[in-house]
């Protein structure tokens, strides 16, 4: 089991106890273990290395120490702003690169590959998908877990219940999980070196640069790409506008269909 740890903003040892916790808190470190995930509480002032998260004043974030800078996720604000945007979706390049069915709830079910900050999750969900989502780094996780539990107790009950509904998260890979047969298509999108493009994505370029920190670039991301065209009929893969191509392999049967933005593109692979 993965291990995370996170700092309360307390100054005693004795409020690290459970009782002592609130209650928001002690539910959302039962959520935590469900997935899997053990922890370790600190007190405010312990050093520790690298990103952590951190609980205070109700709420978490993940604190980049080196950069004394943090990120914390609010998707209910997300999926309000996209759905007041009345999106022309047929136009948009990622609903056109997934094949989806404007209104179509049944066809547009779609497994996110890569949760991360959630931000392209929420984007889906304002275009009618139902989604089941996947992140593979413990303290990412860690933070869309709580974006995830405030997000389907909003207050909005129009906006809770597209989450409760339509999105599911989960600890782990995609490709080595039982995501159903109707989920057939999947969207992928691995973290790249930092760009100008990226930084001028929904996340600021310091919340980004706290981001890039924990997760790193994705090293794998050619051989993950394959592994989930192995597993799904239709793949979309987001990357910056002027990234190279992928190299698809000799032997590899998949076509691959691209649609492009001011600043992403989105290229479809599928088998013909």
């Amino acid at each position: 089991m993965t291990n995370i740890d996170i700092v309360i903003d307390c100054a005693q040892e004795e409020d690290l106890k459970t009782e002592s916790l609130n209650q928001a808190l002690r539910n959302y470190l039962q959520k935590l273990s469900s997935h899997k995930l053990t922890y370790q509480l600190h007190m405010t002032g312990e050093s520790l290395e690298g990103v952590y998260l951190v609980w205070k004043d109700d709420e978490l974030y993940l604190f980049d120490p080196a950069r004394d800078s943090s990120l914390k996720l609010d998707w209910a604000a997300d999926l309000q702003t996209h759905l007041k945007r009345n999106y022309a979706v047929t136009k948009e390049p990622l609903f056109r690169a997934l094949k989806l069915k404007g209104g179509d709830i049944e066809h547009n079910k779609v497994v996110d590959a890569t949760l991360g900050t959630g931000k392209d999750a929420c984007l889906l969900l304002s275009f009618g998908c139902h989604l089941d989502c996947f992140e593979r780094n413990p303290y990412v996780f860690g933070l869309a877990l709580w974006a995830y539990e405030k997000a389907i107790s909003f207050e909005n009950e129009k906006i809770s219940n597209i989450f409760k509904k339509y999105m599911s998260i989960s600890y782990g890979q995609a490709t080595l999980a039982d995501t159903g047969s109707d989920f057939k298509r999947c969207f992928y999108d691995p973290m790249y070196e930092m760009t100008k493009s990226k930084a001028k994505s929904a996340l600021s370029r310091k919340e980004m640069e706290v981001f890039k920190d924990l997760v790193g670039k994705d090293t794998d991301q050619d051989l993950y790409l394959w592994s989930l065209c192995t597993k799904f009929p239709l793949v979309c893969l987001k990357r910056p506008i002027k990234a190279n191509e992928v190299q698809i392999p000799t032997d590899c049967k998949h076509q691959r269909v691209v649609y492009s933005g001011k600043s992403t593109r989105y290229e479809r692979y599928f088998l013909p």
